[in-house]
């Protein structure tokens, strides 16, 4: 007769699935004709034998039978001569039949009418041969029985508690309380020949940790009495309840330097037995750490062991009986941007069974380099700067959310963005985000803003050599000049801004150059300069009657601000337009500069005059660039009359 299946069990919500019986015996292999076979003579899968006390063994007393309801033929001395008795046992075996889902005509099980009394605690049911366990170490074992029990309302019910026997021949209790088919929750009710009959599938409340080796189980029965005690049990089995661990994190993308929840848990298999010294030694990968205050908590009894800002967690625990799962929970940190599965070596654990094992990925946030927070900043359009996740998007804003600039984090991580907006002098915040990886991250600054105003006047004189050598200042618009003459041009530089003026160079063209008596002008002070070399006048310049021209001047800004300890000085980016015009006095040709928009055009000025002999000279000054002033000269020459 081929085996009948153990009644399946539904999982319970939030445990582990079930593993494949280590041993199993449904007891389908003793005949359905004569009268039933004794316990003692049953062979039963992979030549396994089985052994009871005598009293359980006794057929007299209706024990230790395997029979079904096809088992119609009975001995004159079982169940002493009760026909009814041995009616009622074949019909225990047909309703275990319901239970594992078999033919019940034909189901076999093991029964016990208890015609008389018995030895508590004795052994109902035991293998004489090992069963060998292959699984690995540290496997959770248990044992399940479907029992079948009558005339529950007598002084005696069944009792049956399970122990497996080890290499050592020590027998470990798998059973915290005993199973009673008449009174245990997991049982249903029935009807047999008549009588109310309780039966189910019943495991075992607890478990016991094993390495390989042979194992055996034994049945005993806590009561002996006869008065009641009238059960019959079928498919006994050793089944494998290891425990799950599932490993969790509370996000599965977060930034560098955050703290998650890691979560290890530790889900019972179906049955729900008691679980008792399962453990974990792992290493976090890298990139990941213990939190600085783990906060470490567990749903169930275990230890814990979680160094702040380590790797090593090693915990053990224990399951209750009826106890889901086991939660165990300790803040981690991604401490490096990247990828990584927080993944726990097989070896690693012991009286468990690996599940999921879950992915992070870590990104860096977005950081402010520059502005420092209360830097003072000397631009109109300040740049900021900063890190952030590559590849990330940035959008810059001021205090008032307005978008000031957007860029995109560089593969090294770092980002720059100048606004697009003129800003005033004062207080300004800078608020940057950055989206990445369905993340959004924020920093922000305030700083001050000085803008740069800077100001200059110079003025422009024309100087000839005289015969005598010496430099003779031009008196007004007009010059006698003969060919050969020797002209200059001096520039007075005048600072009338509020942050000092420095890298000045002034140049003529063709081929000479201005140069100034100091470098650097202070707020209020001045600087000449000087044409290096004069231009002579050549006589085709005088005989046309008019000559070309230009000078240009080239003035770098500095600012230097009152209350900053670095007094040195600083490039201003910001280049501001030249004022129009050129304004004439006796002494020469009046220039001025003013620091206006950067984006305006140069401007070219230049005026001829249209003397017979005259010298106009027009010149621009530009801060933070080059512009040319062009003026034109025009001349004849005056001739002396002839004595």
């Amino acid at each position: 007769m081929p085996s009948a299946p153990v009644r399946s069990v539904s999982a319970v919500a939030g445990t582990a699935p079930a593993h494949p019986p280590v041993f199993l015996e449904d007891f389908e292999r003793a005949p359905d004709t004569g009268s039933g076979t004794s316990i003692r003579d049953y062979v039963g899968a992979d030549g396994a034998r089985f052994e009871a006390d005598d009293f359980w063994a006794d057929r007299s007393a209706c024990n230790g039978l395997i029979l079904s309801s096809a088992n119609v033929e009975e001995d004159s001395s079982d169940c002493s001569g009760f026909p009814g008795n041995h009616a009622r046992v074949r019909a225990l075996a047909g309703v275990l039949g319901l239970v594992n889902g078999t033919d019940p005509a034909t189901n076999s099980a093991v029964a016990a009418y208890t015609e008389r009394s018995g030895p508590d605690d004795a052994v109902e049911l035991e293998t004489t041969t090992s069963i060998p366990l292959t699984g690995g170490t540290g496997r959770f074992l248990t044992a399940t029985v479907n029992a079948a029990a009558t005339n529950c309302g007598d002084a005696i019910s069944p009792a049956l508690r399970f122990s497996l026997r080890t290499e050592d021949g020590a027998e470990r209790p798998v059973s915290d309380a005993a199973i009673d088919p008449c009174n245990d929750d997991r049982a249903s009710d029935h009807t047999a020949v008549g009588y109310a009959v309780r039966a189910g599938h019943f495991a075992a409340d607890s478990s016991i940790l094993m390495d390989d080796g042979p194992i055996g189980v034994v049945m005993r029965n806590d009561h002996g009495g006869g008065s009641g005690n009238d059960h019959a049990f079928d498919d006994l089995s050793i089944i494998d309840v290891t425990p799950t661990l599932d490993v969790e994190l509370s996000q599965d993308t977060a930034f560098v330097g955050d703290t998650m929840r890691l979560r290890f848990v530790v889900r019972n298999t179906p049955e729900l037995a008691a679980k008792a010294g399962w453990s974990v030694q792992t290493a976090l990968p890298g990139g990941l750490a213990v939190a600085t205050d783990p906060r470490v908590t567990t749903s169930c009894s275990a230890e814990v062991t979680a160094p702040a800002s380590g790797a090593d967690i090693t915990f053990t625990g224990d399951l209750a009986a009826g106890e889901e799962s086991c939660t165990i929970e300790v803040d981690a940190t991604p401490v490096a941007r990247g990828a990584l599965t927080v993944t726990v070596a097989g070896d690693a654990v012991r009286g468990l069974d690996l599940g999921s094992q879950p992915a992070l990925t870590a990104i860096d946030r977005v950081a402010i380099e520059s502005p420092a927070s209360g830097a003072l900043v000397e631009s109109s359009q300040p740049i900021s700067t900063g890190t952030g996740e590559p590849g990330a998007g940035i959008t810059v804003r001021d205090g008032e959310s307005h978008t000031r600039c957007e860029t995109t984090v560089d593969p090294a991580g770092r980002w720059s963005c100048a606004s697009s907006e003129v800003v005033e002098s004062g207080e300004a915040v800078v608020r940057v985000e950055q989206t990445a990886a369905g993340l959004s991250s924020t920093d922000e600054t305030t700083y001050r803003v000085i803008v740069p105003a800077l100001a200059v006047e110079g003025t422009v004189r024309l100087e000839i050599q005289g015969a005598d050598g010496s430099w003779v200042p031009v008196g007004g618009e007009t010059v006698a000049a003969d060919p050969g003459d020797r002209l200059r041009v001096i520039a007075t530089v005048t600072n009338t801004g509020e942050n000092a003026l420095g890298g000045i160079t002034l140049a003529e063209t063709p081929d000479t150059r201005l140069t100034c008596s100091s470098e650097l002008i202070e707020p209020g002070a001045s600087t000449v300069c000087t044409s290096t070399e004069p231009l002579v006048l050549t006589p085709k310049a005088i005989d046309d009657g008019s000559f070309a021209h230009t000078f240009e001047a080239v003035l770098t800004g500095y600012s230097r601000a009152s209350d900053r300890a670095d007094t040195g000085r600083l490039p201003l980016p910001d280049a501001p337009r030249v004022s129009t015009g050129a304004l004439h006095t006796s002494l020469g040709i009046v220039w001025r500069v003013a620091p206006l928009e950067p984006q305006a055009p140069l401007v070219r000025t230049g005026a001829e005059v249209p003397l017979s002999i005259a010298l106009l000279i027009s010149g621009l000054l530009l801060v933070g660039a080059v512009l040319v002033g062009a003026g034109t000269r025009q001349g004849r020459r005056v001739r002396s009359p002839r004595g």
